[in-house]
């Protein structure tokens, strides 16, 4: 099988699995354990594997390069969103969306190359997107609402989500690391969940999620760090096994410690 038609296939399938599981999960328990679910690596553990495997571990590393600061665009992605929402989903996610667009293409046309920056700009943004949650928009998290299962809306989310996840899978296709970092970080999770969340438990249910998502996705910049540091010396594989185990033990510990503190 042509390897990038497996690399699609196999995000469309984890993409699908993990939105329906974090969305049904969300419903069920509320949106700081969806939140926590959303936002760990998802998508980049993918985008950089499958970056290694088709060109080499090192331009895997070279990709790990933006993260950090895509994962700060990723939260203010997030703070614009839980903004709008309490006007109209359709607004909310055009006008994040379109941010986010601007970010990325700024980083692009730019060429940008400086982890040491990344890191800084993802502190900025971050905090920055936090206090506008807490602060200015108050954003809470809600009680959910009691929601019967069948199997027509599990598979639909799991459509919804596997197709957001593969279509970031296949626009990191079109340029070399740069692109692969940037799109490998696309908010794909995010968007999925976003539209689950609103039309099952409304708008303020969505915005508290996506606040406990932009909390947990910190994990997703420890990846990146820990991808950047272990690929080449241990491989791939165990490269890549490391990086989930870490990276998920720092969701773990976010949620632990800040997440379930939240009002």
């Amino acid at each position: 099988m042509d390897t990038f038609f497996f690399k699609l296939v196999f995000s469309f399938i984890v993409g699908g699995l993990w939105v329906a599981l974090a969305t049904i999960l969300a419903d069920k328990l509320g949106p700081k354990v969806g939140g926590l679910i959303v936002g760990l690596p998802s998508t980049v553990p993918l985008g950089l594997f499958f970056l290694a495997w088709t060109q080499s571990p090192g331009a895997a590393v070279q990709a790990t390069t933006a993260i950090p600061l895509v994962a700060g665009i990723n939260s203010l992605f997030l703070a614009t969103y839980a903004y709008f929402v309490r006007k109209n989903i359709r607004t909310a996610v055009l006008s994040s969306l379109s941010l986010w667009f601007i970010l990325a293409f700024v980083l692009v046309k730019t060429r940008f190359d400086n982890y040491t920056v990344s890191l800084l700009g993802f502190g900025f943004l971050f905090l920055l997107s936090f206090f506008l949650m807490e602060k200015v928009f108050i954003i809470a998290s809600v009680k959910r609402k009691l929601i019967r299962y069948g199997p027509l809306p599990i598979l639909a989310r799991a459509l919804m989500g596997g197709t957001v996840v593969s279509l970031a899978v296949y626009l990191g296709k079109i340029g070399g690391p740069l692109w692969g970092g940037i799109f490998s970080t696309f908010p794909a999770m995010f968007i999925s969940t976003m539209f689950v969340t609103y039309f099952t438990q409304g708008a303020l249910f969505s915005a508290g999620t996506m606040k406990s998502s932009m909390l947990s996705a910190m994990s997703v910049v420890v990846y990146a760090a820990m991808a950047r540091t272990t690929y080449i010396p241990l491989g791939l594989g165990m490269g890549t096994f490391v990086s989930i185990l870490v990276s998920y033990g720092s969701g773990w510990a976010i949620y632990r410690f800040i997440i379930v503190k939240l009002r």
